[in-house]
């Protein structure tokens, strides 16, 4: 999955960056598609952490916005772009920015891009980001819905990206599983999250007696 594209479901997938996808940082114009993580050389060249490592949402002559916690977005053009074989990187050379000192001071902010200049979803893609806040349902064997929670957030085991889902049961604290996005398991978003899940991956509390509820052959 990809940071600018981490946001796909069932068929391929794209990707959301587990530090744009809390509600805080939720835009509905713009997605975060990269971090800054060094300067590269002395004339002014930033390294960048892509958040879909093959993503190819940089591109020359696109304006960007650089935003960190507790700092004022800034806005900049995009120069040059070198991706780095092999790794989740990429160099950046942007418009202002001409020295190392004035690269390091942007480690750390995000690279976000206005949507519009994002590279086209698929018909069943979708971004990660967008899904937070919507609710998650299954369909159960005898046909009733049930609610499974609502998506708070976003994290990664190093492997695939995970939803957090946070639900609260009568006279309990809220808690929270993990829902891998992958398509196997996400059949559906439309204003909620649809989801088909094997034996074993909800929670106790949620999951009742499931082998009582499966179909018999």
């Amino acid at each position: 999955m990809s940071a600018d594209e981490q946001n796909a479901p069932a068929s391929p997938q794209t990707a959301v960056a587990p530090q744009s996808s809390s509600p805080s940082t939720k835009d509905p114009d713009a997605l975060a598609v990269a971090a800054v993580v060094g300067a590269h050389g002395v004339r002014g060249w930033v390294r960048v952490h892509l958040y879909d490592p093959s993503s190819s949402a940089l591109r020359r002559n696109l304006v960007a916005s650089l935003r960190g916690p507790n700092a004022a977005p800034i806005t900049v053009k995009i120069r040059e772009v070198e991706p780095v074989p092999g790794k989740p990187l990429c160099r950046v050379r942007l418009d202002g920015v001409e020295d190392r000192d004035q690269a390091e001071a942007l480690r750390g902010r995000e690279l976000w891009l206005a949507r519009k200049d994002l590279p086209a979803l698929g018909k069943r893609e979708f971004y990660l980001a967008d899904i937070i806040g919507l609710p998650v349902e299954r369909l159960r064997p005898d046909g009733q819905v049930q609610a499974l929670g609502t998506v708070v957030g976003l994290t990664s085991n190093g492997a695939q990206d995970l939803l957090e889902v946070e639900f609260q049961l009568e006279g309990r604290r809220p808690d929270t599983w993990l829902l891998p996005a992958l398509p196997q398991f996400i059949v559906e978003v439309e204003g909620r999250v649809l989801v088909e899940l094997p034996l074993g991956m909800l929670p106790d509390a949620l999951a009742g007696d499931e082998a009582d509820e499966e179909p018999g052959p």
